[in-house]
């Protein structure tokens, strides 16, 4: 601001900045009669050089493009065959006799370590969309060896971040047309919390004091990734019958899910739908939503950068680190609890999202899950989300609600299962029959370690495995097995057995309820709430009992929440154990009580 020569003896010059009140304290301003009684000042925009003269990194060409595909394939194409070269070696040797024992297992692990090696490396050295296919496999345990899963978990920070000038230069022209950041931040933190493959995010503090994520997209990192999704796809479907299921649609379906992802603006509005939904009941009732989904930052949002809420927590991939500095083992009750709860949250949240407006968060790998300080989960990155057709919805939730029933005195048969698989466009080889599909239904949503019918094998890898009959996967189930892969990966290390598809029967009976159209107009096309110091409208009507019960009873859990902590403090550290032990003793007892059917004996042995 620049005082007037006719209003003081001194002028001031300061940086323009929005929204902050300015004081004058060492300059003396005559004062002058106006309409509002106050000095007049000139305001002067002070436009100073913005970090635009840094140099964008440019696209791939195409030649670049194709010897980055020659690099993805000379060096995976070596690690297939040579576990294609030990299973076939150690199969002639089993069979001539000449095998030790012991030594099978030893052959496998040496090749699943130099393997992990590769692999890890490889993606290390590629980064783009392989980030992506790595953090999916290190989820993975009960389907990928250990050393697999182990070593790509890494990938989820491994990434090289952004320079912090290149982020401010790309913060600047996207959201303030080359001004420098201090005209919206109050402070903006350099180094990154967390670097993935299509962005970054940095922790900075609005001029309001409002703590924010700021998401910054790479730049010319677009044609890059199109090109690895090109690759895998490549890839896939070369290998078709070699892999254990047909990754080609899989592949197909992320590349249509990235032109989403690299779009923050579509990611604006898709952590509003989601974070609506799991608000609700799939009856449109709301209720206490089960994690929590940071919200943008209304106006602070382009094509490429995004302000968001801020989560404090950590990540699911370090939680384990945190939990070993605590002294706690995968056997202490506080880690069974936690494994459950949090097995509990994600299940009831992505029920709401499938089986109310039909949202599949698509991208749930452990780095996009945190575990706030009062235990909270909370779910970020909704850059990849599908919504499913309606009829799609019912007849996922007509399926989930008759795999519930498996084993029990109103057991689906295997004939009845097959039909509803194959009405979703699921497809297998001729000759697999109708145990294939059903096994293959269970497989994906029924509790572990079922005995599928038909003699099928349980375990993905298997020659026996149903899932290696397949020919069409639809696309709709691509995104949805990303959901169940979490769920069943978190299920794998935390030792808890979980029947997912008991988890979702209830929310799947209140879609089925609802019908095609809906209980209500979609959650998430409701008018938002207040924000900031906005009045609301007075209400012209008394509430309804409804609502006054689900308010009431929301205000009891959280009383009860509180009291149960407050009480935990105050109590001797052997009762706290004690209470603990009882606790996971009761959790036990409930997984036993829930045992695991088996195929029932009424199908036709023809189709076994």
């Amino acid at each position: 601001f620049v005082v007037e020569e006719d209003m003081g003896r001194s002028e001031l010059r300061l940086n323009f900045v929005y929204g902050v009140r300015v004081s004058f304290e060492d300059v003396e301003v005559r004062r002058r009669k106006g309409q509002y009684g106050k000095c007049r000042v000139r305001c002067v925009v002070a436009r100073e050089a913005a970090s635009t003269d840094v140099e964008m990194p440019k696209a791939l060409t195409p030649i670049q493009r194709a010897k980055r595909a020659a690099t993805f394939w000379a060096q995976v194409v070596p690690i297939l065959v040579r576990y294609q070269v030990l299973a076939r070696t150690l199969e002639n040797r089993k069979a001539s006799g000449s095998l030790e024992p012991g030594e099978e297992d030893r052959k496998w692990n040496e090749l699943h370590d130099w393997g992990s090696d590769v692999l890890s490396n490889t993606i290390q050295t590629m980064k783009g969309f392989y980030v992506k296919t790595g953090q999916v496999i290190s989820t993975r345990v009960d389907l990928f060896p250990e050393q697999y899963t182990t070593k790509l978990q890494a990938l989820q920070d491994s990434v090289e971040p952004i320079p912090a000038e290149l982020v401010r230069s790309v913060v600047s022209r996207e959201l303030l047309e080359g001004e420098p950041l201090e005209t919206l931040f109050r402070s903006f933190d350099d180094e990154p919390l967390g670097s993935a493959s299509i962005a970054q995010v940095h922790k900075a503090i609005l001029l309001d004091g409002r703590t924010v994520a700021v998401k910054v997209q790479r730049p010319a990192e677009e044609p890059k990734l199109r090109g690895d999704v090109a690759n895998l796809k490549s890839f896939a479907a070369k290998l078709r019958g070699a892999l254990p299921i047909d990754y080609y649609p899989v592949f197909c379906e992320l590349e249509r899910a990235l032109t989403n992802e690299l779009d923050f603006l579509a990611e604006a509005q898709s952590i509003e739908k989601i974070a609506a939904s799991v608000a609700h009941l799939p009856n449109g009732t709301p209720a206490k939503a089960p994690l929590y989904v940071p919200r943008p930052v209304p106006g602070l949002g382009t094509k490429r950068v995004l302000v968001m809420e801020f989560v404090e927590g950590i990540a699911l991939n370090k939680i384990k680190e945190k939990m070993e500095d605590r002294g706690l083992s995968e056997e202490s009750p506080e880690v069974i609890l936690f494994g459950n709860r949090l097995l509990e949250s994600l299940s009831e949240a992505f029920a709401r999202m499938i089986f109310g407006p039909g949202f599949i968060h698509g991208d749930p790998h452990p780095g996009n899950i945190f575990v706030m300080p009062n235990g909270t989960i909370a779910l970020i990155d909704c850059g990849q989300v599908k919504q499913l057709a309606s009829s799609r919805r019912l007849q996922l939730a007509e399926l989930i609600t008759r795999i519930a029933q498996w084993g029990t005195e109103n057991s689906p048969t295997v004939d009845e299962l097959a039909r509803m698989v194959r009405d979703f466009g699921v497809e297998v080889e001729p000759g697999a029959g109708n145990s294939c599909l059903a096994s293959i239904a269970l497989l994906l949503f029924g509790p572990p370690g079922l005995i599928l019918p038909g003699g099928w094998s349980n375990r993905e890898l298997s020659a026996e495995s149903p899932l290696r009959k397949l020919t069409l996967f639809p696309q709709e189930l691509v995104m949805l097995g990303r959901a169940t892969i979490l769920i069943k990966g978190i299920s794998s290390r935390v030792g808890i057995p979980w029947d997912l598809s008991k988890k979702w029967a209830e929310s799947a009976k209140q879609s089925l309820k609802c019908g095609v159209d809906g209980c209500m107009v979609p959650v998430y096309a409701s008018a938002p709430p207040p924000i900031g110091g906005a009045e609301m409208e007075i209400r012209r009507e008394r509430p309804r009992f409804k609502e006054v019960r689900i308010s009431f009873a929301d205000f009891l859990a959280l009383f009860k929440e509180w009291l149960v902590a407050k009480l935990l403090e105050v109590l001797p550290r052997r009762v706290r154990r004690f209470l603990l032990n009882r606790a996971v003793s009761r959790l036990r007892r409930e997984i036993e009580a829930a045992s695991i059917p088996e195929a029932p004996t009424d199908s036709d042995p023809g189709e076994f």
